[in-house]
This record gives structure tokens, C-alpha cells and sequence, in this order.
């Protein structure tokens, strides 16, 4: 992705990689060693395990997950919206769900890209998207990604959501 990001001309970014790494040790040696054979090192930090998400995510100017397959529930997309944070994720399992885009929602209405799970150069052309933001749009959708996180996450929005779902079943006649 980095390197499909400088090939497009695009610069001042550096990918934070922040998470269990002792989990994933094998996963995340094969990250940097792929990194270094692109010669993209420069613009990867591994931080490994993450105490406050919060401030991680508040430190993004954007999230990316690029999921390579489908997460039980796409937690970070959510967080990061809430924080936010636009985001770009893969498109795979529920995580298109919780990323407001088209061409499921209108372009006025988008909270951040989806992508094609292990496609870098889709990956790259949504990061240059959002690289290319001004400060109006940024803010913009920074907002209305967490308008979006605490309309669709709340715990009282799923209530309603819930509460509309036993609802509707319980009128239907059988």
C-alpha cells in the first residue's frame, strides 16, 4: 500500500501499525520484511500493543483496516468514526457496513472509502482521496463520521433498532 501510495505521487504519510504483536509475531516480521524488500521501511512505525485506543485513533488523520478476512465485528471501524476519524476499510464481512460510502449512501453523506480486500493500489486510490481533502471537507467528514458512529453504535440506538426488530415480528401474523 505504501508503496502504491508513493508510485501515485503521494507524500507526508507513515503508516502506524498498533496492535497485539506478540500474538502475531510471525505475522508482523513478515510485514516489516516485505516493507523493507519494498523499500517503503520508512514510512511503517510498529507501536505493538496499544493501552489507550482513544488517543491512537485521535492521533490518525485516518484509520485504515485492511482486513483480509472478515472480522466478527469490525470494532476499529467503529471506534475510529466515533473518534472522528474517516476510514478506510476492506470490503469484506460486516466491515462495508460500518463505513457510510457509496455506492450504497450518496458522496454528501460519506464517512470514509472501501476497498478491495488485498488490493493495494484500490487501497492507495481511496488514501489518496482522503490525503486530498481540504480542511473544510476533512472536518466535514470527520464529523459526520462521528455523527454516524454514535447514531449506528450507541448502545441507545440499539436498543431502538432491537426493540423496532421484535416489533415488526410480533405484529406479523403467522
Amino acid at each position: 500500500m505504501a508503496r502504491a501510495l508513493l508510485e501515485r505521487g503521494v507524500r507526508g504519510f507513515v503508516f502506524v501499525l498498533a496492535g497485539e504483536h506478540r500474538s502475531y509475531r510471525k505475522y508482523a516480521r513478515a510485514i516489516a520484511k516485505e516493507a523493507q524488500a519494498k523499500g517503503v521501511q520508512a514510512f511503517i512505525c510498529f507501536t505493538g500493543h496499544c493501552r489507550d485506543l482513544p488517543a491512537a485513533l485521535a492521533t490518525a488523520d485516518t484509520v485504515v483496516v485492511p482486513a483480509i478476512e472478515p472480522p466478527v465485528l469490525g470494532r476499529v471501524v467503529a471506534q475510529a468514526q466515533a473518534m472522528g476519524r474517516p476510514v478506510v476499510t476492506s470490503d469484506i464481512g460486516i466491515l462495508p457496513e460500518h463505513v457510510a460510502a457509496p455506492p450504497e449512501m450518496p458522496e454528501d453523506v460519506r464517512t470514509g472509502w472501501v476497498a478491495k480486500p488485498g488490493d493495494a493500489g484500490d487501497f492507495a486510490h481511496a488514501l489518496s482521496e482522503a490525503f486530498a481533502l481540504d480542511d473544510t471537507a476533512y472536518r466535514t467528514m470527520a464529523e459526520r463520521a462521528r455523527h454516524f458512529a454514535e447514531y449506528m453504535f450507541a448502545p441507545e440506538s440499539a436498543v431502538v433498532a432491537t426493540h423496532a426488530v421484535y416489533s415488526a415480528l410480533l405484529a406479523r401474523e403467522f
